[in-house]
């Protein structure tokens, strides 16, 4: 997981030159965080928000971290 975080990060600095300008040192951002979801987390937190079926969107980027911190508490739960 270590690599491929590496890679990612070297990817994003690759095709984004803000993302890489941020990353210059770790001046401004740090290395990024991944996460291992279960299978079922973006099903449960979709669940949780009365957002399953196949005409609801997936949320867009945000400047915050709240869905990221819904989301978040589901990473360890177990499939229904």
């Amino acid at each position: 997981m270590e690599k491929f975080a590496e890679l990612f990060d070297q990817a994003l600095q690759d095709i984004n030159s803000d993302y890489e300008a941020k990353r210059y040192k770790d001046l401004v951002l740090q290395p990024p965080v991944i996460h291992i979801a279960n299978e079922n987390t973006f099903y449960l937190w979709l669940k949780e928000k009365g957002k399953l079926g196949g005409q609801n969107k997936v949320p867009r980027m945000a400047n915050d971290r709240k869905i990221f911190e819904e989301i978040l508490k589901y990473l360890n739960e177990t499939k229904e």
